[in-house]
């Protein structure tokens, strides 16, 4: 059993590490393609029925755009740190779980374990059978 738990997490582990790398090198792009969504705002079919329903909306759209890119550009420079910080955490939280169910099953084996039986022979207690 401590050989499968070990496994599953070297396993999640390494499945964990690999989320990590390709976070850091996503957000670690460079942030200018939200730029380029700015000139198809502006052509989005039926943007007048759009402003009927939702007055304001390509303002609205160009600020979300502009604060993407600042939060882009904000994350490209502090991702590395970041993601490993949080890459850390994550790990110690997998080794320490598997190390809390290694407990669990070292003690669920010692409690379900049948009591020795009482020795025989000379200076056996009376009673015991040969």
């Amino acid at each position: 059993m401590h050989i499968a738990i070990w496994i599953i997490t070297a396993i999640v582990l390494g499945l964990w590490t690999l989320l990590a790398w390709g976070t850091a090198a996503v957000l670690g792009a460079d942030p200018g393609w939200v730029g380029d969504l700015r000139p198809l705002l502006d052509q989005v079919p039926f943007g007048h029925l759009l402003d009927i329903w939702v007055p304001g909306w390509e303002a609205m759209a160009h600020a979300m755009l502009e604060a993407t890119q600042a939060t882009l550009g904000w994350l490209g420079t502090h991702a590395g740190w970041v993601v490993w910080l949080v890459w850390g955490g994550g790990a110690v939280l997998f080794l320490g779980g598997a190390a809390l169910l290694s407990l669990v099953v070292v003690l669920v084996t010692r409690a379900t374990r049948p009591a020795p039986a009482p020795p025989v022979g000379p200076g056996a207690p009376p009673g015991a059978r040969a």
